[in-house]
């Protein structure tokens, strides 16, 4: 097949330097191209003791882009005539949520938002499923942004089976291609579970180093506070409200100005017991607004703020500001700011805040359906338990906060990984 375009990546592995160009093809040349379908759910025989794997976007988001096996099954009876598609098949997205694929290495079907791409047999000895895989987040990106005008939202299939595939000429040179990414995707699986992990501690810690429901102090304790007291007392007696800033964010200067301005959006975006404003992408005051105007709400290191509407379980959840210096900072809408009185240690509060025990006192009075909110009025009705002693309060802020700049640092870890993957993909894989 004549070949209009030379395709020769921008990196390759030093012994495959002198393989030349690599090949290309058309994705209908390569794949036969089918789409999937969903039996008659109304229809109990096609389900009920189902054993052959049936895919939908749901097994992707929850086991990832390799699948051996899906969420629900099919009996034999919900089979069309066709068959099953076979194993080492690639199920790309092309309807509704575009862009997300997964290599399938069972015998398996799939609902009609996936097209299946199964090799055809001229070239089994030409290209490699693992290796197209990689490719295929490559093509993702394409399908979003090659999708039909109107209706209902779907790649442009006429376009999409004329796709060019370039691949290295040697089955040995995809292979490791692969196995680059496989063992990156390794990193990143690994870096992911230790993150769960580390979440799950400090989720067991909340809920030790605090009162459970019921009880009046907490079930693990440092030693050298044993004998001390844990006292109880309402909200509204610990702390002054400071009143937030009413612009809107159409009001506000992204890329300039002089007060930051903590939003409602910024709490759920970047939620963290200790939210560091030097660190935060936060919105800009403009300069034209009088920061005088705004003098007796701007808020100091150590002020609470807390969500005050959500559409999720984050309503509610409190962070401790940190890293204002000579910075205005002001709480914008949908967030409560709160100062604490001189029984706490500011930092004990917002995790005590965000612990289970508190939270079931504060969700009943909670109000809405799809998008929840709480007011001042109910916070302070809620009741605080805290160790008589600041310095026990300070060891438990400092315990949870440890973890929680851990946790982060897996974070940026996963960042980092995926960051250097894209690259990798950018500079392994010729440009379409």
């Amino acid at each position: 097949m004549a070949q209009e375009k030379k395709y020769i990546p921008e990196l390759r592995f030093p012994e495959f330097k002198n393989d030349g160009e690599w090949n290309s093809d058309t994705m209908e040349n390569i794949f036969e191209i089918r789409n999937g379908y969903t039996p008659s759910k109304s229809n109990p025989e096609y389900w009920e003791g189902g054993t052959i794997p049936w895919f939908r976007m749901e097994d992707i988001r929850t086991n990832g882009h390799v699948l051996s096996d899906s969420i629900q099954h099919i009996t034999p009876l919900g089979v069309k005539g066709s068959g099953l598609f076979p194993a080492y098949s690639i199920i790309v997205a092309t309807t509704a949520t575009i862009g997300e694929h997964a290599l399938i290495i069972v015998d398996s079907l799939a609902n009609q938002r996936f097209t299946f791409l199964t090799k055809r047999k001229s070239f089994e000895n030409k290209l490699d499923m693992l290796y197209f895989h990689y490719y295929m987040f490559i093509i993702d990106e394409w399908c979003k942004k090659n999708t039909n005008a109107g209706g209902l939202l779907s790649v442009n299939m006429d376009s999409f089976k004329k796709l060019t595939i370039p691949y290295p000429p040697s089955l040995s040179e995809q292979r490791k291609i692969a196995e680059c990414f496989v063992s990156l995707d390794k990193q990143i699986d690994f870096t992911k579970k230790k993150l769960e992990q580390l979440k799950e501690h400090k989720k067991g810690l909340m809920q030790r180093l605090f009162p459970a429901e019921g009880k009046t102090v907490p079930e693990f304790r440092f030693r050298e506070f044993m004998e001390k007291e844990w006292e109880i007392d309402k909200f509204s007696n610990v702390f002054t409200c400071i009143p937030n800033n009413t612009l809107s964010r159409a009001d506000l200067n992204y890329s300039g100005g002089r007060v930051k301005n903590i939003h409602y959006g910024d709490i759920l975006t970047r939620f963290r017991e200790c939210l560091d404003v030097r660190r935060s992408r936060l919105p800009f005051i403009s300069e034209n607004n009088d920061v005088e105007r705004y003098f007796m709400s701007l808020l100091k290191n150590g002020d609470l703020i807390i969500a005050d509407t959500a559409e999720d379980e984050i309503v509610g959840k409190c962070a401790e500001l940190q890293g204002i210096s000579d910075e205005f900072v002001v709480a914008g809408l949908h967030t409560i700011a709160i100062r604490p009185n001189n029984k706490f240690a500011n930092c004990y509060l917002a995790f005590y805040m965000n612990s289970s025990a508190y939270r079931k006192q504060l969700t009943p009075l909670m109000q809405g359906v799809k998008v929840l909110s709480i007011s001042r009025s109910a916070i302070s009705k809620t009741e605080i338990y805290f160790p008589s002693s600041i310095l026990e309060q300070e060891k438990i802020a400092k315990c949870l906060d440890s973890l929680e700049n851990l946790i982060e640092s897996y974070e940026r870890k996963i960042e980092v990984l995926n960051i250097q993957k894209k690259g990798l993909m950018q500079k392994l894989f010729p440009r379409l």
